[in-house]
């Protein structure tokens, strides 16, 4: 049996969060190329293409057949993936797959989307209605955040957690992510703030809820036995290191499905996130280490309440235990365990399907050292993607290049 190769990310590009104007396929294009000049490799070395679906009311359907057209791009596999937030990880899970295996030598994945062309109201509230329950759940008018706010009170109940500590975990996220140009906030918030801002879903206020926005991001993933041509443009020639020279190793990934739909549970609480801890644990087996053996951590957590419970699930503290490691500085980007140094879906703004590849793309800029809110000496990041109250996920560790 021939031994599974090392994938690595060796290039990515990303669009800032915010507003675009431009139909999604040139947003593709252009965050397409900018991973591809960051990788050193050409479309002619690309031999998979995989991505997240895009969502409904995106024009341009056969999106990937009509992108190969754009770009002139002949593959061997081209995957779209539709599991809701975990579309972007589990498009990356299948390329580091295929990379492994030897399916494929270069893969690119990327993803965008753009939210500011349809109203929170109307045809989106009804795509959101359609994901619940159609029977029991659909009729009632079920909202994402309403099954959040559930799980939080749930979660301050079971552990005598004061709700209004929650904010500090926002509070901690928006000045992590104030320093970075590519967020869709460039200022921080305060306690009182958070707690002053519009209801939205009781008790959750308006900035305790990420802000959906539009954005894209690419990666180059390929393995150390395989490389581009090398060919770039001159006019991007620099000193800084490029391709296999920077590549980040993909240590390792996991994922996981409980048996549940987003609050409708069989066993577990829903202050509890079995997926998390399942997926978690298989790549950091992957990995060869556990999960609190890793230096950074940026899970896609939209909620305050959420990041704490990952941080419990992960085991880095007690049940009840993981906002107090906010409040204690231990998950501060210079605390004992980094948790979304570049202020995750809270501070950066969340284009869904974007959002686990804008956790792969900051995994990279750390363990290059290029990271807006670096965490000195990281030599593992592990990220998660999730969706539907986190009862699917999946789990990736990076780790820093030799």
């Amino acid at each position: 049996m021939t031994a599974a190769r090392t994938a690595a990310v060796a290039g990515v590009g990303l669009l800032p969060n915010g507003t675009y104007s431009v139909p999604e396929r040139e947003l593709a294009v252009e965050v397409i190329h900018e991973a591809l000049a960051d990788a050193a490799v050409s479309l002619a070395d690309i031999d998979g293409l995989y991505m997240p679906s895009p969502r409904p009311w995106t024009t341009q359907k056969f999106f990937s057949t009509n992108l190969l057209h754009l770009l002139g791009l002949e593959v061997d596999r081209t995957t779209e993936v539709s599991t809701g937030g975990t579309s972007g990880g589990k498009a990356f899970q299948t390329a580091v797959s295929d990379v492994r295996s030897g399916a494929v030598d270069t893969a690119l994945v990327f993803a965008v989307e753009r939210n500011s062309t349809i109203e929170t109201t109307g045809p989106y509230f009804d795509y959101i209605l359609s994901t619940f329950d159609a029977e029991f759940e659909s009729p009632i008018g079920m909202s994402i955040p309403g099954i959040y706010a559930q799980s939080m009170q749930r979660y301050c109940y079971e552990y005598d957690v004061d709700r209004e500590d929650l904010a500090e975990i926002v509070v901690k996220n928006r000045d992590n992510a104030a320093a970075d140009p590519d967020t869709l906030f460039d200022d921080s918030v305060t306690r009182e703030a958070v707690l002053g801002s519009r209801p939205i879903a009781d008790p959750i206020r308006m900035y305790e809820c990420p802000a959906p926005c539009d954005g894209g991001a690419a990666l180059v993933v390929t393995s150390a036995d395989a490389g581009g041509d090398g060919d770039r443009d001159e006019d991007d020639a620099s000193d800084e290191p490029t391709g296999t020279e920077s590549a980040v190793e993909v240590a390792g990934v996991g994922s996981h499905h409980a048996a549940s739909h987003l609050l409708m549970t069989r066993d577990e609480s829903i202050t509890e996130l079995p997926a998390v801890r399942k997926a978690a644990r298989e790549a950091s087996h992957d990995a060869g280490r556990s999960p609190d053996e890793i230096d950074v951590y940026e899970p896609y957590a939209p909620f305050p309440h959420i990041e704490a419970i990952i941080t419990e699930e992960l085991g880095l503290v007690d049940r009840g235990a993981g906002l107090e490691a906010c409040l204690d500085g231990r998950t501060a980007a210079d605390g004992e365990f980094p948790i979304s140094p570049s202020g995750g879906c809270l501070g950066r703004g969340h284009p869904p399907m974007v959002t686990p590849l804008y956790n792969y793309v900051e995994a990279v800029r750390q363990l290059r050292g290029t990271a807006s809110t670096p965490v000195p000496d990281a030599d593992h990041v592990l990220t998660t993607s999730e969706h539907g109250h986190v009862n699917g996920a999946t789990a990736t560790v990076f780790a820093r290049g030799e």
